[in-house]
């Protein structure tokens, strides 16, 4: 899950916690020179993990002002740290650290609780892809069920507060577009049905039978009691203000540059994405010119019949899959030195999910209740993947984004945070670079499979361009999805819903290309120095150690592995 700034970041965590107070003041201020300086540095981040985030609303006023007070705490006791007397490990934890907190911080400055509301991936979405997630992989405790009531509750206290955030943006001009409001509209109105079809009543009837009468009828009642009286109407609810009340006054146009604060606001989301100082204007020219050579060399490539997918059963489909997933592992040792230990499970999308095409991954959840799992579509997928379609199973699984997060987590020595956190630029970079050594792993055999590889990246480099020009260079809607059309070879109906997308969440797709760029850029450098002696093994052993972190921490953890090698 790719987090957003701060106050997104703790909409996500919202979704699975059952509280609703406040987050908790600041801990007592520590003497962090007391002892060793490594061992202050440890105490410090195990602290903050257990404290941050707490049970609450992340868009009332008190949370977010508790949240702040809490982040300004932290980073003035890992500054009061000295640096300099950290070995090389704990220096790296104290930097991703830090930068965490900064940018944590700089977040705040700007009020992105009031546009709590995004068609593709806010909290109403979030909230019933946890009730997909209980209903496809059920557990067996009833206590995971006797929480659901509350977090519905929380979930109705979120609705209540954004309805009135979204007010206080209306007064203070900062609305949402029109377009994302009017795509809103039919998700909310389709998860606030009171049908046996709905998500929010698939965890009812996936309950394991492990759980026996009469605590099973108990648990039904109350969890659907909850889903009838109080989860549903506040979906209604948000639905019928966005509809009568905040559409006639949401703004025409779609810029975050053209918001008060917008030009920074969007320079701090470009930041938060990529992990580096890259400008707006300098991704841009990055991705005229990466769109450009991909092109150029999609020409190349002798055009082949666009594949027709054809209805198949769900079995074969996923045993499909499950040989593609055999044929990857037995070629990584050829640019891998270790694999991870963590398997992953290869699972058909559910209902919520069912339009989606590519292959999507979602990580092991920290506790280990919920299984690595890769998302694919069976209900209009081929008898056998297509070759176009391993570029994007070794961008989501292996080498990609299961390889990557996978060995994080393996790592019990790193701090918590460490192996559990996420950076944008770093994780989705590396999944698409990971695509890209399909010829290297010999499983690009054909021309489609290539073909697939590097639309893949297409779509991320025409991102580039986009994402910055609607709000960078004052784009329209309309320019923005001209140029995808003419990019990508999609009907109108596809563009529109990926300029929305970057409409929606400003700077989020910026990360692929950037981080596959950076990473790109860091292997030809380790080769050009080491020449003969550069080890492709080595190389990704020492990208992927340490964890995800910021770009610009990667590449100076690079130069010291470097200087170390000559």
């Amino acid at each position: 899950m790719t987090r957003f700034s701060s106050k997104v970041s703790l909409a996500l965590v919202f979704v699975g916690l059952a509280g609703c107070g406040a987050a908790p003041k600041p801990a007592p201020s520590q003497t962090a020179n007391a002892g060793e300086p490594r061992d202050d540095l440890t105490r410090i981040v195990d602290r903050y993990w257990e404290e941050h985030p707490a049970p609450g609303n992340p868009l009332s006023p008190q949370f977010m002002a508790d949240s702040l007070a809490l982040e300004r705490h932290y980073l003035a006791e890992v500054l009061a740290v000295p640096r300099a007397r950290l070995g090389a490990d704990a220096q790296l934890t104290y930097d991703i650290f830090k930068r965490r907190r900064e940018l944590a911080i700089e977040g705040f400055t700007y009020p992105t609780e009031l546009l709590p509301v995004d068609p593709f991936d806010g909290l109403p979405q979030q909230f019933a892809r946890a009730a997909l997630s209980l209903g496809q992989h059920p557990v067996g405790s009833a206590k995971d069920y006797e929480n659901w009531p509350a977090r519905i509750d929380s979930n109705v206290l979120w609705t209540r507060q954004a309805i009135a955030n979204m007010r206080e943006g209306m007064r203070r001009g900062y609305t949402s577009p029109r377009v994302l409001m009017e795509r809103t509209l039919p998700v909310l109105q389709d998860l606030g049905k009171d049908t046996s079809s709905n998500v929010f009543y698939l965890a009812v009837g996936a309950m394991p039978g492990a759980i026996g009468e009469p605590e099973r009828s108990r648990l039904t009642s109350n969890l659907t009691g909850a889903v009838k009286k109080e989860l549903l109407p506040a979906y209604r609810e948000l639905h019928d203000f966005i509809q009568s009340e905040y559409l006639p006054r949401a703004r025409a146009g779609v810029a975050l540059s053209a918001l008060p604060l917008g030009p920074s606001w969007y320079a701090y989301r470009v930041k938060l994405a990529t992990g580096t100082e890259l400008t707006a204007s300098e991704i841009h020219g990055l991705g005229v010119a990466e769109v450009e050579r991909i092109r150029a060399r999609l020409v190349t490539l002798p055009a082949g019949a666009p594949p027709v997918a054809a209805a198949a059963d769900l079995g074969a489909v996923l045993s499909a899959y499950q040989e593609l997933k055999v044929q990857a592992l037995a070629s990584m040792p050829s640019l891998f030195s270790a694999v991870p230990q963590a398997d992953f499970e290869i699972r058909a999308f559910g209902p919520a999910s069912a339009a989606a095409t590519q292959p999507a991954y979602q990580s092991a959840a920290p506790d280990g209740r919920t299984p690595a799992t890769l998302y694919v579509n069976t209900a209009t997928a081929p008898a056998r993947p297509m070759s176009s379609a391993i570029a994007s199973f070794l961008q989501e699984a292996i080498p990609g984004r299961h390889f990557q997060s996978a060995l994080q987590q393996e790592r019990t020595d790193l701090p918590r945070f460490r192996r559990f956190g996420d950076e944008s630029g770093f994780a989705d970079g590396w999944a698409l670079y990971a695509a890209s050594l399909g010829e290297e792993l010999g499983l690009y055999r054909d021309d489609e499979a290539l073909r697939g590889a590097l639309l893949g990246q297409l779509k991320c480099a025409v991102a580039l361009v986009v994402d910055t020009g609607l709000h960078a260079k004052g784009w329209t809607r309309a320019q923005a999805a001209d140029y995808v059309r003419a990019q990508l070879a999609v009907d109108a109906a596809d563009a529109d819903t990926t300029v929305d997308r970057f409409i929606a969440q400003p700077g989020r797709a910026l990360a692929c290309k950037v981080g596959e760029i950076k990473i790109q850029a860091l292997r030809s450098h380790a080769q050009q120095v080491l020449g003969a002696r550069f080890d492709i093994r080595e190389f990704h052993s020492e990208i992927l150690k340490d964890g995800a972190m910021p770009l610009d921490i990667l590449e100076a953890k690079m130069k010291l592995w470097l200087g170390a090698r000559r």
